[in-house]
């Protein structure tokens, strides 16, 4: 996994949405995944939201490509290079951001919206 920053602790529309809750689940799949990695591998990688949009700018060039909010309030961000790197971050409302995953593959997909709800 990425290494952003040394810091401690972590602490509408209905295509949108739908986009969304694909990232969600991912991201949810990938948590659930590495929960069987021994401790020192799950190290949260969290620092101030502006630090890690800079260092993922700068040093990978990503940026965001899809954001949403959870139940819970926290802000969940995919962002992706050009060449297809790619991290998802979460944002814990009042708190430092927190490196969920990063990859390599990226490829944007299209958006379909259906012609009937509940489609």
């Amino acid at each position: 996994m990425r290494k952003l920053m040394t810091t401690p602790k972590c602490r509408n529309r209905q295509p949108q949405a739908r986009q969304f809750a694909a990232v969600a689940s991912l991201a949810l799949s990938t948590v659930l995944t590495t929960a069987a990695l021994p401790a020192a591998a799950q190290a949260p990688q969290c620092a101030p939201r502006e630090a890690v949009l800079e260092r993922l700018s700068s040093d990978y060039r990503e940026e965001p490509v899809s954001i949403g909010v959870t139940a819970t309030g926290s802000l969940l961000e995919v962002l992706a290079s050009p060449e297809g790197s790619w991290t998802i971050i979460i944002t814990v409302p009042g708190g430092p951001t927190c490196l969920v995953s990063s990859g390599e593959g990226w490829r944007g997909a299209p958006v379909q919206i259906a012609k009937q709800p509940g489609i």
